[in-house]
C-alpha cells in the first residue's frame, strides 16, 4: 500500500513507532547512566535480547559497517535524518539535515544512510545521551 496525500507519511511513522519502542526498552531497563544504555543498546547485545526490535536481528545483518560490538541501535532513527521528506512526484524520500557525503539516494528514491556510521558508534552515542538527557 502506498503513501496517499494527507495520510500520515510513512517515515515519520516509522520514525514514531521507534522512538516508542526505543523508550519502552529504556524504561524496562531503567539505567543508572548513559554508559549502561549505550552498552545495552549495541547490535550483539539487541540481537539476543531484544529481538523485534529490528527486523535485520532475525537475519544475522547490521545496516551498517560497524563491528557487532561497536554497532549501537540507540539512535537507529538517526537524529541528522529528515523523514518530513516525502515527494511521490520526484521519487524522494527523506534527507540529511548535515548533508553527510556518506550518505545517497538510492534506486527508490530514499535517502540511504547505511554507509555513514557517525550516529551509529559507542563515542557518539554516549556524547548524544549526556547532551541530550541532562
Amino acid at each position: 500500500m502506498g503513501y496517499i496525500e494527507g495520510e500520515e507519511n510513512p517515515l515519520e511513522k516509522w520514525l514514531g513507532e521507534f522512538l516508542e519502542r526505543r523508550e519502552a526498552i529504556v524504561r524496562k531497563l531503567n539505567p543508572k547512566s548513559e554508559e549502561e544504555i549505550v552498552r545495552y543498546f549495541t547490535y550483539s547485545n539487541m540481537k539476543t535480547n531484544e529481538k523485534d526490535f529490528c527486523p535485520l536481528y532475525s537475519k544475522n545483518q547490521k545496516c551498517h559497517s560497524l563491528s557487532e560490538s561497536e554497532l549501537n541501535c540507540y539512535l537507529c532513527a538517526c537524529p541528522f535524518y529528515d523523514p518530513s521528506l516525502w515527494d511521490a512526484e520526484n521519487k524522494q524520500y527523506g534527507n540529511c539535515i548535515i548533508g553527510s557525503k556518506s550518505g545517497f539516494r538510492n534506486e527508490f528514491g530514499y535517502w540511504d544512510c547505511s554507509n555513514c556510521i557517525l550516529p551509529h558508534t559507542k563515542k557518539f552515542v554516549l556524547q548524544y545521551l549526556k547532551k541530550h538527557l541532562r
